[in-house]
């Protein structure tokens, strides 16, 4: 490993916001299919197997938010006509028992960027387009629970959204599983989340480092690296593409 001047001794562990199914019009849960199907010409409806539940502006896709929780959950995006703020959502939250729950329509001009559960309920990763050309997207989290949405207090970075996203959506990895060396050329750099753009400027291992992985989600691995000589214990994320159990 490399370390270069003037960096933190231990990177906090950060997740995903990998969290979405392509966009479609038909979407099986494990309790019953929500789809949508246009309306009118500035409408389309809601259903859930075959009956309506609701109608929304514009023209309505589908996506299933990956979330390990014992409701599913569907987000309706609608294609607002024009130029300007074209998206408006509805979280569509099924169980075993009842009927769908619905959220009211919300992040009017917003883009989805990913989710994650909060006490056992879906959180909304919405992001808001920067006011000028310059600057990254600010995300808003809108929360679901007892069949009301609200937006929790707080506007995230990019980093800080998929740090939290991935403590709902990565995979943990077997003891068999866990054992990795770092593969490929050049520099394989930590990053404070699984995004690409949470990439670290000055911390990064080298091929032949060994470590330990404990979850991944998306391209992205989670793993700890400890400095054979100082003993320093570094966590991260690293590209998927960068490890190879040590057997390969």
């Amino acid at each position: 490993m490399r370390i270069l001047p003037f960096i933190p001794a231990i990177l906090l562990s950060m997740g995903s916001a990998c969290l979405h199914a392509q966009e479609r019009n038909s979407v099986a849960t494990r309790y019953g299919t929500v789809s949508a199907i246009p309306a009118s010409e500035e409408r389309s409806a809601l259903l859930f197997q075959g009956k309506p539940i609701a109608r929304m502006r514009g023209d309505a896709g589908l996506s299933r938010l990956a979330l390990r929780a014992e409701r599913d959950y569907v987000l309706a995006d609608a294609t607002l006509p024009g130029l300007n703020c074209r998206h408006e959502f509805v979280l569509v939250e099924v169980g075993a028992e009842g009927g769908p729950a619905l959220s009211a329509p919300f992040g009017n001009c917003m883009t989805l960027f990913g989710a994650r559960l909060q006490d056992g309920n879906a959180v909304v990763q919405l992001a808001a387009a920067p006011a000028g050309a310059q600057g990254t997207p600010r995300i808003h989290e809108f929360a679901f629970a007892g069949g009301q949405l609200s937006e929790l207090p707080g506007v995230l970075d990019q980093c800080e959204a998929s740090a939290l996203a991935a403590a709902s959506t990565a995979v943990a990895l077997t003891p068999d599983e866990a054992n990795k060396t770092v593969a490929g050329a050049g520099r394989a750099y930590f990053h404070s989340a699984p995004l690409e753009a949470c990439r670290t400027a000055k911390v990064f291992l080298v091929p032949g480092d060994r470590v330990n992985a404990s979850r991944e989600t998306g391209a992205f691995v989670e793993i700890e690296y400890r400095n054979p000589k100082s003993g320093q214990v570094f966590k991260g994320w690293i590209r998927r593409d960068r490890l190879l159990d040590p057997a390969q």
